[in-house]
């Protein structure tokens, strides 16, 4: 692969951090539940981290011709279950606007895994590979929050994965 081709991959991902930044921004405006709105701030905030990853990286493949992925020790995604888990409690029921925000969200959240992991295949050295493995892990975390919101609207019993119910209670 050639340089141009690396820049091009990284540059697209940068690209896709920023309208995502964008979208769940308008999401954060739109949906109705403050829970929902401060669950987009923050994966917002997730956003604007993994363009500055991305950036850094393309700085080092233009100037130095490698990937560098500057390692981050805390992990956003992580902290923000114990918050919704908590606001949750104290807020009433999300409309259905919400849930079509959500799967939107989603959506979106899934062309980031698809992409980043197309990415993790054709890597061109393990820097590049583990910076997209990276960024797929957080995307799947952001992807499994949604769901943990979706499950909560649709009232399915499910609480970020982990059944509340069964048949037999």
């Amino acid at each position: 692969m050639d340089q141009d081709e690396k820049v091009r991959i990284i540059e697209t991902a940068i690209q896709a951090e920023k309208e995502t930044l964008v979208t769940y921004i308008k999401s954060a405006t739109k949906i109705s539940n403050v829970v929902g709105k401060n669950m987009f701030l923050k994966l917002a905030l997730d956003e604007i981290n993994h363009r500055e990853i991305l950036e850094k990286a393309l700085k080092s493949q233009l100037e130095e011709g490698k990937c560098f992925f500057p390692m981050t020790d805390k992990k956003e995604v992580t902290k923000i279950v114990p918050d919704i888990e908590q606001e949750i409690e104290k807020t009433s029921y999300l409309g259905q606007d919400d849930l079509a925000i959500l799967m939107l969200a989603q959506k979106v959240e899934k062309s980031g895994i698809d992409y980043y992991k197309n990415c993790v295949e054709n890597s061109w050295d393990e820097e590049a590979k583990k910076m997209f493995s990276y960024l797929v892990k957080m995307e799947e975390e952001h992807f499994a929050l949604i769901q943990a919101q979706i499950d909560y609207i649709e009232g399915t019993g499910y609480w970020l994965g982990i059944r509340e119910f069964t048949l037999d209670d």
